[in-house]
C-alpha cells in the first residue's frame, strides 16, 4: 500500500473513512479512534486517497492481456459463440461442455 492524496497535499496523513486511524502515505500506523470503514481520505484536504502502491499489478495484468488476447470460438456441436485464451490447444464449450481441438491459426 502506497497511499496519495490526488491534489498532492504534503502532510501525508490519512484517516480511514468514517474512522479515526491515521496512517502515513506508506500505510504505516499513527493512532486510532474506535470506529471502522475501508476507505482513506487525506486530512489537509478531505480528497479520497489513492492507492499508488497497486498500480504496477493493474498495469502488469493489462499487459498481459495485451500480449495474450482470448481468440473467438464457435462451437462445431451447438454453434455457440465464446472466447478462450489463445495458447489452449483443446477447448470446451460452456454451453453444452463439448470438447474440441484447436488448429493453429
Amino acid at each position: 500500500m502506497y497511499l496519495a492524496c490526488p491534489n498532492r497535499c504534503s502532510t501525508n496523513r490519512f484517516e480511514l473513512w468514517n474512522a479515526s486511524v491515521f496512517v502515513d502515505s506508506s500505510g504505516r500506523y499513527l493512532e486510532y479512534r474506535l470506529i471502522d470503514a475501508p476507505l482513506y481520505r487525506c486530512t489537509e484536504c478531505g480528497s479520497p486517497a489513492v492507492d499508488l502502491g497497486a498500480v504496477g499489478d493493474v498495469m502488469a495484468e493489462d499487459r498481459l492481456a495485451e500480449e495474450s488476447p482470448a481468440r473467438e470460438f464457435a462451437c462445431p456441436s451447438c454453434e455457440e459463440l465464446f472466447s478462450a485464451p489463445k495458447e489452449q490447444a483443446v477447448v470446451v464449450c460452456p454451453a453444452c461442455g463439448q470438447t474440441f481441438p484447436v488448429a493453429e491459426a
